[in-house]
């Protein structure tokens, strides 16, 4: 057993280092120019120094820079990784790492046992999903200053998925594998912090930047982790951030424990927020925020469903029971819970194409419709093409049950169709548009995020068809009715 600042005994999990990554404060990198951030190079001191009292034997380290994918954690399945500096100038900076195998195992055994969903990579498998078996920048840029002073420690790697579903329960479950080994093991959240913070550079300038920082500084001080996990995501996503699922997963492993924070700096040099901090965890347990937040989120739930329409409220009973059982909704059964005669007759009188959108955490998680009309209403039509949007759509794996909770969908019934000669019939929050040419035929809704202008709808909906920029086309457009 080891001794806490506290003085308490500790178990073999030594606490959560949190720490940024920018290239520029490794002095031959920088050149100089790591100056700018002095107060960075401090507080990496201090962690270096919190490092080389603990003596970690392995640190399991959390970069938002591997390979990231949509809705899995990915854990690098090696036992050795190597990274190098050269796509920052600087070939000649070299870092191998051994893996900590028995720790690895026993992470990738919690998580199947867990139903935390992950994918193991290795030499074998990366080419088939496009990943790089490396010690990445953020990876390296802490651990080069750790290893000034100790360096035989292991590693194991890992990058959080995009869709924060069960990061934080994926931290509990990592702190669950290193307390059942016999290693002494630190956690390490690589995290930079809103890069959009200068006014000078309008370009990448944003208010929120300031929030989301303040709120994940304040949070780490004061030790109230909770204001992170339930951050507003109209905070996070306009931060344009690259730390937030790496401190999450990191708090996850404090999860149901009394810590110390220390906050050792904090500044934003070059437009980007940079924070270095130690969280220690105590042997005295506390409520588990895990279930806190499961509470919170399963209340923000039942809200949105008291406020949905008739129309989304079908679709996401669909999507539920086809999630749960794998079987179709039977409208005949479900219409009797329906005390609307009104809306019966709305659902079974109307014919017309509809599309059923899905999104979680404001991503797309799924999309499918009929231009047309393909069933006798839109009750079957809505019931359908819900289904298809969350299981069948392309782009993404289909949707798993502990996501539906999460889940923010809207259903767009399509007006008639009508053919326009010239773009500037068009209008992108009015009207959705359809291109055709020689049978291809691609379709985008209207008022849809990021799409701001008649040529880029446009010219999505030929990607979507595959037809070519050159190609002359046939242009219709449409109206909908959007509900959510």
């Amino acid at each position: 057993m080891i001794k806490s600042f506290g003085g308490e005994e500790m178990s073999n999990f030594l606490g959560v280092l949190i720490a940024p990554h920018p290239p520029i404060i490794i002095s031959e990198v920088g050149m100089g120019r790591e100056l700018e951030a002095q107060s960075t190079l401090n507080g990496m001191e201090k962690l270096v120094e919190i490092v080389r009292i603990k003596k970690p034997e392995t640190i399991v380290c959390i970069t938002p820079h591997g390979n990231v994918f949509a809705d899995g954690i990915c854990v690098l399945d090696e036992k050795k990784l190597a990274g190098t500096l050269e796509k920052f100038g600087m070939a000649k900076l070299v870092m191998e790492k051994e893996i900590d195998t028995t720790l690895l195992k026993k992470i990738e055994k919690a998580f199947i046992e867990k139903d935390i969903y992950h994918i193991m990579v290795s030499r074998e498998n990366a080419e088939d999903c496009s990943c790089e078996i490396e010690i990445d920048h953020g990876c390296f840029v802490p651990l080069s200053f750790f290893d000034r002073i100790v360096d035989k420690y292991k590693i194991v790697h890992i990058t959080p998925a995009h869709d924060m579903t069960n990061l934080y329960e994926a931290g509990k479950v990592i702190r669950e594998a290193i307390e059942e080994s016999d290693t002494k093991t630190m956690v390490l959240a690589s995290a930079d912090l809103s890069h959009c913070l200068e006014h000078e550079m309008q370009t990448r300038y944003n208010p929120k930047g300031k929030i989301f920082d303040e709120t994940i500084t304040k949070s780490i001080k004061n030790g109230r982790f909770e204001d992170i996990i339930d951050m507003d995501e109209n905070i996070y996503k306009n931060a344009a951030e690259c730390g937030l699922r790496p401190i999450i997963i990191a708090l996850g492993a404090l999860d149901g424990h009394v810590s110390i924070s220390k906050m050792y700096s904090y500044e934003a040099p070059f437009g980007v927020g940079y924070m270095t901090a130690f969280i220690e965890s105590l042997s005295e347990k506390k409520e588990s925020l895990l279930e806190e937040h499961r509470i919170r989120k399963t209340e923000r739930y039942e809200n949105i469903r008291r406020s949905e329409s008739i129309f989304v409220t079908l679709a996401r009973e669909t999507i539920e029971v086809w999630v749960k059982t794998g079987t179709r909704l039977d409208w005949h059964k479900y219409k009797g819970i329906i005390l609307q005669s009104d809306l019966i007759r709305k659902l079974e009188e109307t014919k017309a194409g509809t599309f059923v959108s899905i999104h979680k955490n404001g991503i797309l998680r799924g999309c499918i419709g009929t231009i047309a009309s393909a069933y006798p209403n839109i009750a079957h039509e809505i019931i359908s093409n819900a289904i298809q949007a969350s299981t069948y759509d392309p782009r993404f794996e289909a949707i798993r049950e502990d996501e539906l909770l999460a889940l923010e969908i809207k259903v767009d019934v399509l007006g008639e169709i009508e053919e326009v000669q010239d773009i500037g019939e068009l209008d992108v929050e009015k009207y959705g548009v359809i291109v055709e040419y020689k049978g291809r035929r691609g379709l985008l809704l209207p008022n849809i995020d990021g799409v701001k202008t008649v040529s880029e709808q446009i010219s999505i909906a030929k990607q979507k068809a595959g037809i070519s920029d050159d190609k002359q086309i046939k242009l219709s457009r449409f109206e909908v009715t959007r509900y959510s």
